[in-house]
């Protein structure tokens, strides 16, 4: 039988078999009693979960014609009349989803069954074909990296798994912040996981390294003699940047440098020790002569922005001016009466003058960058340009911006009206703070 075809005869049916005299006939045919369904599905698709297998219904009658669905048989078959359940995973428009899950064994399959829809091929919900189709199951992984990796302590390193399957391919999945690589177990040798980027860290500390190399061992977690182990030499080539900064001040700094041959990678290392005795922290580095280099600043830290002033109140309207009225009654020649009435209106108030706005504050000024005192030994006097220090004074800080003045309030109608209120006068800006002054950076030969 063709290895591409899971041929499954209806008088053979495991579980729900059909009586030996059925058969079945498409509606609408003569001559046409189907015989045979076949289930086909494409080998080349990796049967792993979250992965969709195409997959085909092919049928044949008694007279050997045979007939295919749409999609990946390329068949003129549709698939309403078929219902088809599937055990593992679920099935739409031609494609079997498998579900996500990592708890499937090396002898476990998709179970997929096959019935009639609705009244087509002569009866709803008759059972045509069960068939198993078995996921491939990992053979070996092997971590990767992107090729070009960092080798010094504090770098980045990009790292993903490849993962072999019985059937000779493999996925790929890398590590990154959104994205964490679930099924496997990490043991870490001189590195971690990154927070902010999710790939792999060397360790900064060189001291917490052993013998020049770091490494990550990845282990299947449902199988744990599946594993690999990425094994990194380093060769401590980085431009190294030791940044000591303080809200204040900044922090004086004592630097001792030495120079040794490491024999592990044959390579003449520098080995400086930064000590902020303020901060109670001292600082480790190991600076290949040939290609490292390292740069130790001390920054003071800037002035505090100055508070902006407050707008001044606007002021009040004035009031409108007083109506009154005066009525006066007069008799008329033939003895009636006459009522007129006068209506007059007094002078309005005049507005308020608005509020003046309220200085704003000055900045604050920048604290002076912290002493660099750096001792080395002799052997260190002909790598001394690798060494760069610099003491970095704070800036200032800008001045708050003056309050607006208020507006003056309006005047008040009337006969006449009354005047506008005067605006009030904006406040002065603040003054920017002074920026800070270098300290020293001193080197001297031990």
């Amino acid at each position: 039988m063709n290895a591409l075809y899971l041929a499954v005869m209806l008088t053979a049916a495991p579980h729900n078999p059909a009586p030996a005299a059925a058969s079945i006939t498409s509606a609408g045919k003569k001559d046409s009693v189907i015989t045979q369904f076949r289930l086909r599905y494409d080998h080349k698709v990796l049967r792993i979960p979250g992965q969709s297998i195409p997959i085909g219904i092919l049928t044949r009658t008694s007279k050997g014609d045979s007939a295919k669905t749409k999609g990946y048989l390329q068949g003129d078959q549709g698939w309403s009349k078929y219902k088809v359940e599937v055990q593992g995973g679920s099935f739409s428009n031609g494609k079997i989803k498998i579900a996500k899950s990592n708890q499937y064994q090396k002898s476990d399959s998709l179970v997929v069954s096959v019935y009639t829809r609705k009244w087509f091929l002569g009866g709803k919900d008759k059972w045509l074909l069960t068939k198993k189709i078995p996921y491939d199951y990992e053979d070996s992984i092997s971590i990767l990296t992107t090729g070009n990796i960092g080798r010094a302590p504090g770098d980045h390193v990009q790292f993903g798994i490849r993962t072999w399957y019985d059937n000779h391919q493999f996925a790929d999945r890398w590590a990154s912040k959104k994205k964490q690589l679930k099924g496997f177990v990490f043991a870490f040798d001189g590195t971690h996981l990154s927070k902010s980027k999710g790939d792999l860290t060397i360790e900064v500390d060189p001291e917490k390294i052993r013998n020049d190399q770091v490494g990550l061992t990845a282990v299947l977690a449902k199988d744990s003699a599946i594993r690999d182990t990425l094994h990194i030499v380093l060769d401590y080539v980085a431009a190294y940047q030791c940044k000591v900064a303080a809200a204040g001040g900044g922090h004086d700094l004592r630097v001792d440098a030495d120079v040794y041959n490491d024999s592990l990678i044959q390579a003449k290392l520098l080995r400086i020790d930064v000590i902020d005795s303020i901060a109670r922290k001292t600082y480790h580095y190991r600076v290949n002569t040939n290609g490292g280099s390292i740069t130790i600043s001390s920054k003071g830290g800037d002035g505090s922005e100055g508070r902006d002033g407050f707008d001044g109140l606007p002021g009040t309207p004035g009031s409108d001016g007083a109506v009154s009225v005066d009525v006066e009654t007069t008799t008329n020649p033939d003895g009636t009466t006459s009522t007129t009435t006068n209506t007059t209106e007094g002078p309005g108030g005049d507005g308020s003058p608005g509020g003046n706005g309220e200085d704003g504050e000055d900045g604050g000024n920048g604290g002076n960058g912290g002493n660099i005192f750096i001792r080395y030994t002799p052997a260190v006097a002909p790598y001394l340009a690798l060494i760069k220090a610099a003491s970095i004074p704070g800036n200032g800080g800008s001045g708050g911006r003056g309050g607006n003045g208020g507006s003056g309030g309006a005047g008040g109608s009337g006969n006449p009206s009354g005047n506008n209120g005067s605006d009030g006068m904006s406040g002065r800006s603040g003054f920017d703070g002074a920026a800070g002054q270098k300290g020293k950076v001193i080197f001297t030969a031990i």
